[in-house]
């Protein structure tokens, strides 16, 4: 089983979404969206879900950031195969150029 801790950036960001669709669709969705992210993130916990490695940071020798899909948003997190601790750096609308966001988030991590 796997340690989860959320950064600072990893919070922000969920809490940014969740804010989102409260304006746009209300609190009923917005706690729907929550409760979904959250199931997936425990199933990381307990390594029952799929992450993958993100090629542009793979590209440039950051080999332990991966993405897991939880469409239409991916969580970006950093695995510490020797401690099990899995930080979840942020959350990402997949509709977004990430190419950028991915590299200047990685790279300015304090993780």
């Amino acid at each position: 089983m796997q340690k989860i801790q959320w950064t600072k950036d990893g919070i922000n960001s969920l809490y940014k979404i969740l804010e989102h669709y409260k304006s746009i669709a209300g609190e009923n969705s917005a706690q729907q969206i929550y409760k979904k992210i959250m199931r997936e993130i425990d199933l990381l916990e307990m390594e029952e879900v799929m992450t993958k490695q993100i090629q542009e940071l793979h590209d440039i020798r950051i080999y332990d950031v991966y993405e897991l899909s939880i469409q239409p948003w991916k969580v970006y997190c950093k695995i510490q195969e020797s401690n099990k601790k899995v930080f979840i750096l942020f959350v990402l609308d997949s509709r977004k150029k990430l190419e950028e966001i991915l590299i200047s988030k990685v790279i300015d991590s304090n993780v």
